[in-house]
């Protein structure tokens, strides 16, 4: 089956398509508007895959947590998309794509978006199992929490930063059980693309109703 998938859930937009075994990705460089460039990012996967629209057997987005704004153009266009073409499609929570990159690591492994008002979206991860809820949380406290347990921690996702500013310097937190994942686009997707077929497996496809996990009431305009 040839997926398309895309988030548009955070600053930096992500396009992916699977291909058989390949994968054809792009990112944005995260200071265009989402709306404007979704769909000619999409064709230009699309190109550089020698697939077109009509060839795609399932379209994934992500749901959030995440932008509100990004979450509403990424779902809509998933819909859109899905309703034009009879095509089935699926929406993922964000930060289950950002750990399943990571799913191998033997860690465990904590995704962290920044979720502005300086709170991050998290949740904790063994083995690309989510052990947790999704999070709206002070990264300070989020720190603390991680600090008290005793097992290697890797940070993923684009709000790694946010959190490990904390872990600098803290003889309690040192290399031994701290690190911070480099994402290589390709796996991601490729671990997205098995999310969402084991999904659509599992459950079929998404309702026309399905709405965005915002985790925070979503703000008006």
């Amino acid at each position: 089956m040839q997926i398309l998938m895309f988030d548009a859930s955070v600053d930096s937009l992500a396009v992916g398509v699977a291909k058989d075994e390949a994968i054809f990705c792009a990112n944005s460089s995260g200071t265009e508007k989402h709306a404007e460039i979704l769909l000619p990012m999409i064709g230009d996967c699309l190109a550089a895959a020698g697939l077109r629209i009509e060839d795609i057997g399932l379209i994934a987005c992500t749901s959030g947590p995440g932008s509100f704004m990004g979450l509403r153009i990424g779902m809509s266009t998933a819909k859109g998309l899905a309703l034009a073409r009879s095509t089935p499609w699926v929406c993922l929570p964000t930060l289950d794509t950002f750990a399943a990159e990571f799913a191998d690591s033997g860690k465990l492994v904590v995704p962290l978006i920044d979720a502005r008002k300086k709170r991050v979206y998290a949740a904790l991860y063994r083995e690309g199992v989510p052990i947790s809820d999704y999070l709206d949380i002070e990264p300070a406290k989020l720190y603390e929490m991680l600090v008290a347990g005793d097992e290697d921690v890797l940070l993923a996702g684009p709000g790694t930063a946010l959190l490990s500013e904390f872990t600098a310097g803290d003889a309690r937190f040192g290399d031994a059980r701290f690190g911070v994942g480099t994402s290589d686009p390709r796996l991601r997707f490729a671990r997205f693309a098995e999310l969402a077929a084991t999904q659509f497996t599992a459950y079929g496809s998404a309702a026309e109703d399905a709405v965005p996990l915002y985790i925070r009431e979503p703000e008006i305009g």
